[in-house]
């Protein structure tokens, strides 16, 4: 009986020193300063008729962040900077439109950082999809005087107006244009798109201010 009870008393003693040499857990938490979610609101995205993609959100209350940074992954791949804003350019409420996205699905974020670029953190993603075909691209929509135009294929280009007469037009076009179209009208418009890979003729509407 003594025996046991001496033999009790040795495992006791040897289970409290190991306890006492063990290192004590330190609780851990949520230290990823990127994940933001919930501190930065009103993050949309709005696509226009001319597949134009409008990002919308409200900057952060903290006044460390200077810069905002717009963030594009295309088909789930890793973001890429397409865009950054300075400080003397940020408002309270933010308006980016992306006058090229690419043609599917899209996650859009954006990322805001200090003047020493370690302090960062970043908004919730929004998906835009932009379907069609966006090869071509002309912009602003409405133009006052000088037309944007970018066509990825070689492709004819007439301007005619509501009673379908041509106005204007660029025969050959491939990369980016420009077109003074400052002698048009106020009115509206229509861009005729004659793609010389595909044989497609679509339109497309102009206004002209």
């Amino acid at each position: 009986m003594k025996k046991g009870v001496l033999v009790y008393f040795i495992c006791l003693l040897v289970h409290v020193c190991t306890a006492q040499e063990a290192p004590s857990a330190i609780p851990v938490g949520n230290t990823d300063s990127t994940d933001t979610s919930s501190f930065v609101t009103g993050l949309s995205v709005n696509i226009r008729e001319n597949s134009k993609v409008v990002l919308n959100w409200k900057q952060p209350e903290d006044t460390s962040f200077t810069f905002a940074s717009i963030e594009r992954s295309s088909g789930g791949r890793e973001f890429e900077v397409v865009a950054v804003i300075k400080q003397s350019d940020i408002k309270p409420d933010n308006e980016w439109i992306d006058d090229s996205p690419t043609r599917g699905r899209s996650l859009y974020r954006v990322r805001f950082s200090g003047k020493s670029g370690f302090q960062q953190a970043f908004s919730r993603s929004v998906e835009a999809l932009v379907a069609g075909d966006i090869s071509f691209r002309f912009y602003p929509n409405p133009v006052d005087n000088i037309l944007i135009i970018r066509s990825e294929a070689v492709a004819d280009i007439q301007i005619v107006d509501a009673t379908g007469k041509q106005r204007m037009g660029l025969n050959n076009l491939q990369g980016l244009q420009t077109l003074n179209v400052s002698t048009l009208e106020k009115g509206i418009y229509f861009l005729r798109i004659n793609n010389h890979n595909t044989g497609l003729l679509t339109q497309e509407k102009l206004l002209k201010n």
